[in-house]
């Protein structure tokens, strides 16, 4: 059982708490592309920007409009929200001057012609199958919400450490273990993150069969039963162990409901970096809404919090019974459609947490400060959650639409006046920034760089480089895709 392994008592008793901060971390931002009037755009996803069938870090989902960035694991959230942010000034910078950034995660207005256009146009035709399935089983307006996905490991030194000080004989059984028991801890925390990152008050379409348009503004629409979550019967359990998890997958694949993998929408997703490895190596954490008031999505702030909480989560011994973690949906649900302004009514639960974390954040010197910070104001004072601060800008989802509308053309704006100066902000002065931002731009992976060298790879091809260089001359390859 996941919450039989002690992991609190463990790093307690062996003084293992600096080894918690380490790991491998990332960020995936999904976002729309639209025009100064607050539309999709129906200009082509750049041909500059790679092939979408092998591209590593700029993709497109749903709709030919819905960026998705993905960035290189790295060291800290901190960094991932950097190489965002590079990705963003490489998706800017190869859009048209009449497009800008839809800085919602619910999509903007759509009429008619926007919806018949969504359905029909779609170039990845290797996907074709699933988009059919999805756009039958969903809709178009439902399918193309966007969010942030947050991915996280473990430092393999602290796993090896927790394993060898464990009763358990087979390690890659031990990890699928402590993996499953984080991913228990978040979805029975799935309220307080609904909570602190919602900011999905209005849905600003009608077409959505299963997104009402609610008379009054809600904290998260898109983490309530109405947002993108499995249907009930679809939906997995998080009790048990990993194995029973996994079998409930199999068993709604083999049935018919689920196309694959691809289509669980829980709040964790346990990942793996190649099929075939012999276990979980990371968590997708799939709970925020888009942060419309940073231009990355997401505050080094809010990332400085949520890693608090990851290990406060790993060192939890609390034994969560199956009747907690299956009666955590409706708690999260009435969370997310409360109003953006009322309290927490479970607030004492979180001012034991908020206790708890200052504690454990006493290990780690000032690093979590910020975090600390945050959740203080956040809990105390309504109002300054994102959904809350949105109502102050825009108070009815047509004001929402302008809104957005004229923050995505002001950033569009800023960016191209500040070009230049945001690339030496995002990518530094250095004779190799180019060449990280080439290679981000055609999907060439950046493993790891400095001012004096970079790693850089296409599948099983590596380079190191020292100076700058042609891209598609030292990977050649690319040509073929």
């Amino acid at each position: 059982m996941a919450d039989d392994l002690h992991l609190g008592q463990i790093i307690a008793t062996n003084n293992l708490y600096k080894d918690l901060i380490g790991g491998k971390f990332g960020i995936e931002l999904e976002a729309h592309r639209v025009s100064k009037a607050g539309r999709l755009s129906r200009i082509d996803h750049s041909a500059k920007l790679g092939s979408r069938r092998m591209h590593p870090y700029l993709q497109t989902d749903y709709s030919e409009t819905q960026a998705e960035l993905v960035t290189e694991p790295v060291d800290s959230f901190e960094t991932a929200r950097d190489r965002l942010l590079q990705l963003q000034w490489v998706l800017r910078y190869h859009m048209a001057d009449d497009e800008s950034i839809w800085p919602l995660s619910m999509p903007p207005e759509l009429k008619q012609d926007d919806l018949q256009w969504l359905d029909e146009k779609f170039e990845r035709t290797w996907m074709q199958d699933y988009r059919n399935w999805l756009m039958h089983k969903y809709g178009s307006t439902h399918e193309i919400m966007t969010g942030l996905h947050l991915n996280y490991s473990l430092p393999q030194d602290l796993l090896q450490h927790l394993f060898q000080a464990s009763d358990a004989v087979d390690f890659n059984v031990f990890k699928d273990q402590v993996y499953f028991h984080l991913g228990q801890q978040i979805v029975a925390h799935q309220w307080l993150f609904n909570y602190l990152f919602g900011a999905t008050p209005f849905n600003l379409n009608d077409t959505d069969s299963r997104t009402p348009q609610f008379s009054q503004p809600v904290r998260s629409l898109r983490t309530s039963e109405y947002g993108f979550v499995n249907d009930r019967g679809e939906k997995l359990a998080y009790v048990g162990d990993y194995e029973k998890y996994k079998r409930q997958i199999e068993k709604l694949l083999a049935e018919g409901k689920l196309f694959s993998e691809h289509e669980i929408y829980g709040p964790v997703r346990f990942k793996k970096i190649a099929a075939d490895n012999p276990s979980v190596d990371y968590l997708e954490i799939r709970l925020v809404d888009t942060n419309p008031f940073d231009i990355a999505g997401i505050s080094e702030n809010e990332l400085n919090l949520i890693h608090l909480l990851l290990i406060y989560f790993i060192i939890n011994d609390e034994k969560l019974s199956d009747e907690v973690l299956q009666g955590q949906d409706e708690t999260a649900n009435e969370v997310s459609l409360q109003k953006p302004t009322d309290a927490l009514t479970n607030k004492d639960a979180v001012l034991v947490i908020m206790q708890e974390i200052s504690r454990l954040a006493d290990h780690f010197g000032m690093r979590f400060n910020d975090g600390l910070s945050l959740i203080t104001d956040r809990v105390l004072t309504p109002s300054k959650t994102p959904a809350a601060k949105m109502l102050v800008a825009a108070p009815d989802a047509a004001t929402m639409q302008v809104w957005a509308t004229q923050l995505g053309n002001d950033r569009a704006r800023y960016f191209k006046e500040n070009e230049q100066a945001l690339f030496a902000d995002y990518f530094g002065t250095n004779p190799l920034s180019g060449v990280v931002k080439d290679a981000l731009t055609v999907g060439v992976r950046v493993i790891e760089y400095d001012s004096n060298h970079i790693v850089l790879s296409v599948g099983d091809h590596v380079e190191r480089v020292t100076e700058p260089v042609n891209i598609n001359e030292l990977f050649p390859e690319l040509i073929i895709h």
